[in-house]
């Protein structure tokens, strides 16, 4: 039997190469940029809203949360990886209502072929909730990312602009 070690130690780095395009990805946002590092039929998981299945419903939904969010970017504070499982603890910044939020988030992700064909994160949702409602200037942005209100969708049939 051949030593397992060099298919570990290939995907450990192709893991490692992951959470770096990750880091990258969430630290300059580009709606292509994050579409490059998921699998087709990706699964985005989160509190409070409907699985996210496939990589057109994931561009949609990145989408639109650039729209409401323009100025969002990502820290990555720790990652680890274990086989194909990755767990990236990091922050999310941007401006909710006309002041600055941070969201504290773990996503568990599951590398599939080199690229992200499974993410679940894990948030504090009801303060992210308190932190809207408590905020009238993010009232309509957000109804309008999550779908409630007509404007959210406008543009996504087109491409988003790129930075």
């Amino acid at each position: 039997m051949g030593n397992p070690a060099p298919n570990q130690e290939r995907l450990a780095a192709v893991v490692e190469g992951v959470a770096r395009e990750f880091m990258e990805a969430w630290a300059h946002p580009n709606l292509d940029r994050f579409m490059a590092l998921l699998h087709e039929d990706v699964l985005l998981l989160q509190p409070v809203t409907k699985p996210v299945r496939g990589k057109a419903a994931a561009r949609r939904e990145f989408g639109r949360m650039m729209q409401w969010l323009p100025d969002l970017h990502g820290t990555v504070d720790h990652w680890s990886a274990r086989g194909p499982d990755l767990l990236i603890a990091w922050r999310l910044d941007f401006t909710l209502g006309h002041a600055p939020f941070t969201l504290h988030i773990v996503d568990r992700i599951v590398v599939r072929d080199g690229l992200i064909g499974e993410r679940e994160a894990y948030f504090d949702s009801l303060r992210f909730m308190l932190a809207t409602i408590a905020r009238p200037g993010a009232w309509l942005g957000y109804l309008r990312y999550r779908g409630y209100l007509p404007g959210g969708d406008a543009r996504l049939g087109s491409p988003l602009p790129k930075e």
